[in-house]
């Protein structure tokens, strides 16, 4: 008897720890409604500029949430979020005190494949993150519906060889064109087994 409420124990535990993970990080697929900056508190000097985000819920990826639109607080030290110019993107945020948060600077633009998936191009930082050295996920060509183009006339040189690397990118004049890719699980695994395990979240 003692034996079977230690497991019904256990068994609890653990459903109530995988639930609180569960509701404290929420992956998904969006797309932008706004994006409004936070003026900061009298006579504060912020380290970050804040933003008060709001998106539309296209698909939950991991965790739980039901309504269409999503409202969460962004920081970002270099002012407007890069990632809101993206259409459409996969984004990670955390639950803390009944808000969301935006994992600081973590975030993966998604494009349509031809085969009506979404995919993201060749994401050089992730696949070059030291914990990702090992790591046995590989890019493959993917047949964009629209072409993914990356303006790359204000890189140097040598920033256009380690951010858009040949062959995953062709190099045309000041235009960066992504061949190769991965779809959303291989993009969410290569983000939550590098940059995200090495802070110890989403994991």
């Amino acid at each position: 008897m003692r034996i079977f409420i230690l497991i019904a124990a256990l068994f609890i535990s653990c459903s109530v720890f995988s639930e609180d993970e569960n509701n404290k990080y929420l992956v998904f697929i969006g797309s932008k409604v706004s994006m409004s900056p936070v003026q900061p508190k009298e006579d504060e000097i912020p380290f970050d500029s804040q933003f008060l985000a709001k998106y539309r819920v296209l698909e939950v990826y991991r965790g739980s949430y039901t309504s269409k639109e999503i409202e969460f607080t962004v920081f970002d030290h270099y002012g407007a979020p890069p990632f809101s110019k993206y259409a459409h993107l996969l984004l990670y945020l955390e639950k803390h005190e009944g808000r969301y948060y935006h994992s600081k600077y973590q975030y993966t633009p998604l494009y349509r494949a031809k085969n009506g998936k979404w995919a993201g191009a060749y994401p050089t930082y992730d696949y070059t993150h030291s914990y990702n050295e090992n790591t046995k996920i590989t890019p493959e060509i993917i047949e964009f519906v629209e072409p993914v183009i990356v303006d790359i006339s204000e890189y140097e040189k040598e920033d256009v060889k380690r951010w858009f690397p040949e062959p995953y990118y062709k190099i045309k004049r000041k235009k960066a064109i992504a061949v190769y890719g991965n779809y959303i699980d291989e993009l969410f695994n290569l983000k939550q087994n590098g940059v995200l395990k090495a802070r110890g979240d989403f994991q």
